[in-house]
């Protein structure tokens, strides 16, 4: 056998065994009447000799090694609530705040409740060993509906808000057999339900690795999950040569109720109706889909790596586009990308005659970039971060400001996170930064773009924003610190500095890696998914007096 595919052979044997390992360490591990926390122990093997060099031969050094617990820079009382135009309820989804990964059916990524303020704040975990949570949402009792992924299996949980234990669990389809050889690695995948959402009566809607949407009760207490419809899907993707599939990651449900929305990597946008099952679909030829889409009352706006699009159906499923704008898609796939082309959701602000939010891939630097929602034209741009060094993979976060009456004043902002960087799991290595830009509509309906501040803070996480608090949090780690240490940042929105970083915890347990950031509707509690499970980090009082 030649020497390059000897090698090769033994690469792909080595990611099947570390595949195994971890898998068969979550199932050993698998209590759900007990609440395992991370562990602070699992590190690189040159940060356990430097733990063991350090306990034998400088043992006074612990507390100063091991990194501040906590790091106050301003006031809590620095920060204030946001006056905002609330984002439209949609009627077939569970509440704003809580039904999808980006929070509402617009994925603007803010909350209207406050985040934590950092006041005796304290963090709690859970772990099954390796795997984390795509997406946490909320049922009205406030409880969490989560999808876990090991990487191949796939598990809808409820789980306590506060106490991490889990109530219930229903066992999703698992990635094939032969899933490695799709060359997706378990932290590159995107389908099977880490995009799920919850609808209006605490059902969540699942697209599964079979390309099907199930729909599954979330139980009352004591009781069980339950399946309550399945659509197949399977006939309706791309096909593809063995071992690779086309993938049906996203779903929403239209304004209306009557139908679903769906999306797959391959291209196929299409609906679902509900009552039938009837499906109809349209094909993006040459053309890949990598980010959720937004859907609002005027239609779905769905982001390829080529070009903006918002479509319709007739009112019997039929898919039209009422309008498409092409994007600068850049020379090629950027280091800390999926794919070649944007790496933002789509994000919509204000009202019909409001904004689309959606950046670039151009080189040397990225845009963030404003179109009409009415007509798909541009109203204006803005370059970002450093030249040669600027990308973002994860979500904008924006709003439309308003007076005290809620009334939209026509400024918006928008927040963007630089994710450029040559990351090779699970180390990350971002550039910096964050960056605030505002968008005016003059009294003659012209807009202007100007940035307010940037922030040298890295991250990759979808990170979030707290208009009930008005602070923004990042999820990162510290790099002073000897031993691989995890921090949540809150950083004031009116000014872009940092408010108080507080740790979460040591080691690869607490590696967020792209995952998401949640508030939970009570306020002051937010939750982290991360390679190994959950955190939840409190603002004392919030949880514990309950």
């Amino acid at each position: 056998m030649p020497r390059r595919r000897r090698s090769i052979a033994f690469i792909a044997a080595l990611i099947l065994g570390v595949a195994v390992a971890l898998f068969l360490v979550g199932r050993l591990m698998r209590n759900p009447a007990e609440v395992r926390s991370i562990s602070q122990s699992i590190l690189y093997p040159w940060e356990v000799a430097q733990v063991a060099w350090d306990s034998i031969f400088h043992p006074d050094r612990g507390t100063v090694r091991g990194c501040s617990d906590f790091i106050r820079a301003l006031p809590p009382d620095t920060s204030s609530p946001i006056p905002h135009v609330e984002i439209p309820q949609h009627p077939f989804m569970s509440s704003n705040g809580g039904n999808n990964m980006h929070c509402d059916a617009y994925m603007s990524d803010t909350y209207a409740v406050d985040g934590p303020v950092g006041v005796d704040t304290e963090v709690r975990s859970r772990t099954q060993g390796f795997g984390g949570y795509g997406t946490v949402t909320y049922d009205r009792a406030g409880r969490l509906v989560a999808v876990y992924s090991n990487g191949r299996g796939f598990q809808l949980e409820l789980m306590d808000p506060y106490s991490l234990q889990e109530l219930a669990s229903f066992d999703l389809p698992s990635r094939p057999w032969y899933w490695l050889l799709q060359g997706i690695l378990p932290w590159q995948y995107i389908g099977a339900g880490m995009y799920f959402y919850l609808d209006e009566q605490d059902r969540a809607v699942v697209p599964t690795t079979e390309n099907t949407i199930q729909v599954i009760q979330v139980p009352q207490p004591g009781g069980s999950f339950e399946l309550v419809r399945e659509y197949d899907l399977q006939a309706h993707v791309v096909p593809k040569r063995w071992p690779h599939r086309d993938s049906v990651a996203w779903v929403l449900p239209d304004w209306a109720g009557h139908f679903y929305w769906f999306a797959t990597t391959g291209g196929v946008i299409g609906t679902v109706d509900m009552a039938s099952g009837e499906v109809h679909t349209l094909r993006l030829e040459g053309e890949i889909i990598e980010n959720s889409f937004a859907v609002a009352e005027d239609g779905v706006y769905i982001l390829s790596d080529h070009a903006l699009y918002r479509l319709n159906h007739d009112g019997t499923g039929r898919v039209h586009i009422d309008w498409r704008t092409a994007y600068d898609r850049g020379p090629h796939k950027k280091p800390g990308h999926i794919t070649r082309g944007s790496g933002t959701s789509v994000t919509l602000m204000g009202g019909l005659d409001g904004l689309v939010a959606i950046t670039d891939n151009a080189e040397p630097r990225i845009h963030l970039i404003l179109l009409h929602r009415s007509s798909g034209g541009e109203a204006c741009r803005w370059p970002l971060f450093a030249e040669g060094k600027s990308g973002t993979d994860i979500s904008v976060a924006c709003f439309e400001h308003a007076d005290v009456a809620g009334e939209g004043l026509g400024r918006y902002s928008i927040l963007v996170e630089n994710n450029w960087g040559k990351h090779v799991f699970p180390h990350s290595r971002p550039e910096p930064g964050l960056t605030r830009v505002d968008v005016a509509r003059s009294a003659e309906g012209v807009y202007s773009c100007s940035e307010v501040w940037s922030s040298e803070e890295k991250s990759i996480c979808v990170f979030k924003l707290s208009l009930g608090s008005g602070l923004v949090y990042l999820y990162w780690r510290d790099e002073g610190c000897p031993i691989t240490t995890w921090y949540l940042t809150a950083i004031d929105f009116a000014s872009g500095q940092i408010v108080y970083k507080k740790k979460v915890g040591r080691g690869l347990g607490f590696n967020n890696w792209a995952g998401a950031l949640f508030l939970h509707p009570d306020g002051g509690i937010l939750y982290s998914t991360t390679i190994f499970g959950l955190v939840m980090v409190h603002d004392t009082g919030a949880s514990d007096s309950r």
